[in-house]
């Protein structure tokens, strides 16, 4: 005769009646809200991979690169930096939010010297 303790699979389990579920919140308007807005970001992101390949065949056909190039040019004796001239552009093409931030470099950490042994 088998025992239950030897056989899990005979072992009583605890009944899901016994644990007490406390009851769901209700979501609030602000955290609706944060949601929402974090939805919007996450298809934002989605929208820039789907169509990243037709956008830069897009912006190569228009020569955009060169044209900037050549205000770049133009104003390089009044030291203008890239992120007025974009601003710039965005404002000219109608775009009235926008933000644009150049980001440093990152520091790459030196590698690891690897300590040579005289034999």
């Amino acid at each position: 005769m088998a025992t239950t303790a030897n056989r899990p699979s005979l072992q009583k389990t605890k009944s899901k009646s016994a644990t007490i579920k406390k009851p769901r919140a209700k979501a609030t308007p602000e955290k609706i809200k944060a949601d929402l807005e974090a939805a919007r970001k996450k298809v934002q992101q989605l929208e820039q991979k789907a169509y990243a390949v037709e956008i830069n065949e897009q912006i190569a056909k228009a020569n955009i690169i060169a044209s900037f190039n050549s205000i770049k040019e133009k104003l390089k004796a009044n030291k203008v930096s890239d992120i007025v001239i974009l601003t710039a552009i965005a404002t000219a093409v109608g775009i009235k939010r926008v933000e644009i931030t150049q980001k440093h470099a990152a520091k790459r950490t030196p590698k690891a010297k690897i300590a040579t042994t005289a034999k």
